[in-house]
């Protein structure tokens, strides 16, 4: 089946409000080196549980403007499409929007932030870069920015930066006209 793959077992938040009472976990062998964790997850579903939720988009197609597969790996953000996944690995919703059915979320309801992320990156914005714009505000799949008055012009304020899925994105900073915006790893 899966020969000469190392396998891990992989830990996978499981909630389906129309029959759950509470949130639980599933774990579940699926294949992980030189995969993503969408790659997993489509693992999962192919092979173990069709009922699995969870969202994919774009599917890490170069620079397309996506973001719908927003999840936590090892309570850090990150895009399913472009994250490696790891031994062992945890995967649970994003913690900014209300899941609809296991990792599935809807971007339409915002939800407090009760999940402690750990912060993993560090984002600075050029003010004398920045227009305004309000590009970063539109693109950012998990609304990591809001514009703020400054000087008497509007500029790019990150504002939840915990929820910021770093460099599995990227995307503010990659269609910042003026490279106003850096994204950093923190290690």
């Amino acid at each position: 089946m899966n020969k000469g793959q190392k396998m891990t077992q992989t830990r996978v938040f499981r909630f389906d409000p129309a029959v759950d009472k509470e949130p639980r976990y599933e774990t579940y062998p699926a294949p992980f080196e030189g995969r993503t964790v969408l790659d997993v997850l489509k693992y999962i579903y192919e092979n173990h549980d069709s009922t699995l939720s969870f969202r994919l988009g774009c599917a890490g197609a170069g620079q397309a403007r996506c973001g719908a597969c927003a999840v936590l790996v090892n309570g850090t953000p990150a895009l399913s499409c472009k994250k490696l996944a790891e031994e062992g690995m945890t995967i649970e919703p994003h913690p900014g929007f209300e899941a609809i059915k296991d990792l599935a979320l809807d971007f339409d309801r915002e939800k407090e932030r009760v999940t402690e992320t750990t912060i993993r990156v560090k984002i600075t914005v050029n003010p004398e870069k920045c227009d305004g714009c309000r590009d970063c505000v539109l693109i950012c799949p998990v609304k990591v920015y809001e514009v703020q008055k400054s000087g008497g012009r509007g500029v790019a304020v990150p504002v939840d930066i915990g929820s910021c899925c770093g460099l599995t994105c990227n995307q503010c900073a990659m269609f910042c006209k003026n490279s106003a915006i850096k994204i950093e790893a923190i290690t």
